[in-house]
């Protein structure tokens, strides 16, 4: 099914945080565990299907409880070939994504970024209008 018909057929049910670090994806993964209430821990990779024949995996980091999901996804990756990809190509100054999907409506977003803030390392931390990313089906699983 072709990306954009696809990305027709949803809406985005999750708030979107999107971090430039240089850590190591395992170490911001604690990070975020010592400075939040939140327990990720490293999960299946997500798999996407870029084009035809082209794939693309990326370690991904999840919380999860009855209410609350919450995944950290990285954006920059090596392929084969030596050459960058990105998860989000439209982003290729961000390092990671923080997906928080919020039945309850409890968790603060501005909080979050707030707190992911104060981390050693972490040069930004920006709340995204997922809705407006053209490459958004990327982020779902």
């Amino acid at each position: 099914m072709d990306k954009k018909m696809w990305k027709d057929t949803f809406t985005v049910d999750f708030k979107l945080l999107a971090i430039s670090s240089p850590i190591p994806d395992f170490q911001m993964a604690w990070n975020i565990n010592q400075y939040t209430n939140f327990t990720l821990k490293r999960v299946k990779d997500h798999f996407i299907e870029l084009k035809k024949d082209q794939f693309l995996n990326t370690s991904c980091f999840q919380f999860k409880t009855d209410h609350v999901s919450i995944k950290l996804l990285k954006n920059k990756l090596n392929d084969s070939e030596a050459k960058q990809v990105f998860l989000i190509p439209e982003m290729k100054n961000i390092d990671y994504f923080l997906l928080i999907q919020d039945d309850t409506e409890e968790l603060q977003i501005l909080n979050v970024k707030s707190t992911l803030s104060k981390i050693k390392n972490v040069i930004l931390v920006q709340v995204l209008d997922a809705d407006r990313l053209k490459s958004v089906v990327n982020l779902m699983t």
